[in-house]
């Protein structure tokens, strides 16, 4: 069933995601695109220090915990985003890979799986103070208009979902999940992990190092700010002048309209949506909008399928070790 509504969900991302480009000019949308030139190796190349600058405040958080190489974290958050970007899964679905493979690299289960939920709160709260950033940004640019009203009102609704998931942690309802499974294992055997996950053990293990949670939150916070570059090259080069407000505004909301559509696999047609309504406020055309929303995606695919691809060389390896061991007895 929920294979079904995924894939219900993506082609219906799809099909709008064709219909906006087909019915706005598609070819000089392509036009728009093609001007940014030697700007799109540089647009993916600051999505990599994006992507890098996550992968360390995921490793921060477990650091006095675990001894493991930065790389590692690096390379399985760039799994992480490739599967939530590419694949047809909820936008959660690469971060139980990357704690699976986390797990495999050495990390006891319910500390890796801990740390991914400490990290998705992170980044969902640093991504919240980005987007209110740009909200204060837009308020001062156009005055408490409606439009400014609705989006604020949408920010606020995500308030309650932030503070649930951080006191979920703190009080210790992961413990209930731990005991669910092990009701699970009690009369399905086979269909969870034998031995106990313990999250709420990870959790707090992670929490004691308070210092290294901020700093975690500060590096995030850089690398959501990051893709104001993006936004301000791409435009640049197709030959439009923005300020750092406009180019502000245009990132951090954007990204909040993609993280609010994470039922649809890669905020297909959502995404471009969102930019048509942002940039029409700063006089971008649809074109130009659209073209803009394309670039984006770019780096998608140009870090995503190299990350798709390490990720099925280690599930390959992983599956295939287990028969050489069993070669050499």
């Amino acid at each position: 069933m929920l294979r079904s509504t995924l894939w219900l969900a993506f082609l219906i991302g799809l099909v709008a995601f064709v219909a906006v480009l087909v019915t706005n000019d598609f070819a000089d949308i392509l036009r728009g695109v093609a001007m940014i030139g030697w700007g799109l190796l540089a647009i993916v190349l600051i999505r990599l220090v994006a992507l890098s600058l996550a992968g360390t405040a995921w490793g921060l958080t477990l650091g006095h915990c675990v001894r493991l190489p930065l790389s590692l974290y690096v390379g399985l958050r760039i799994v992480r985003e490739a599967i939530n970007s590419l694949l047809p899964a909820v936008q959660v679905g690469g971060d139980i890979v990357g704690g699976r493979l986390l797990a495999q690299a050495g990390v006891p289960a319910g500390l890796a799986g801990a740390s991914i939920l400490v990290d998705l709160l992170l980044q969902t709260a640093t991504q919240g103070l980005f987007a209110v950033s740009g909200l204060a940004a837009l308020w001062l640019a156009f005055g408490d208009t409606p439009i400014v009203r609705e989006i604020g009102g949408g920010l606020i609704i995500a308030v309650p979902a932030v503070g649930g998931f951080f006191l979920a942690q703190r009080l210790g309802l992961f413990a209930l999940v731990d005991r669910g499974m092990g009701v699970i294992q009690r009369f399905l055997p086979g269909l969870v992990p034998d031995e106990p996950i313990d999250l709420q053990a990870g959790l707090r293990q992670i929490y004691a190092a308070r210092g290294r949670i901020a700093w975690a939150c500060v590096v995030h916070l850089l690398g959501w700010s990051t893709g104001i570059l993006e936004i301000w090259l791409a435009l640049d080069r197709m030959g439009v002048r923005s300020s750092f407000a406009e180019a502000l505004v245009l990132e951090s909301l954007g990204q909040a309209v993609r993280s609010a559509a994470f039922a649809v696999p890669g905020a297909l047609g959502i995404q471009e949506g969102g930019f048509i309504l942002l940039g029409s406020l700063f006089g971008l055309s649809t074109g130009t909008a659209l073209s803009l929303s394309l670039v984006k995606r770019l780096p998608d695919l140009a870090i995503g399928l190299p990350g798709l691809a390490a990720w099925q060389m280690m599930e390959f390896r992983k599956a295939k070790l287990p028969l050489l061991r069993r070669r050499g007895a």
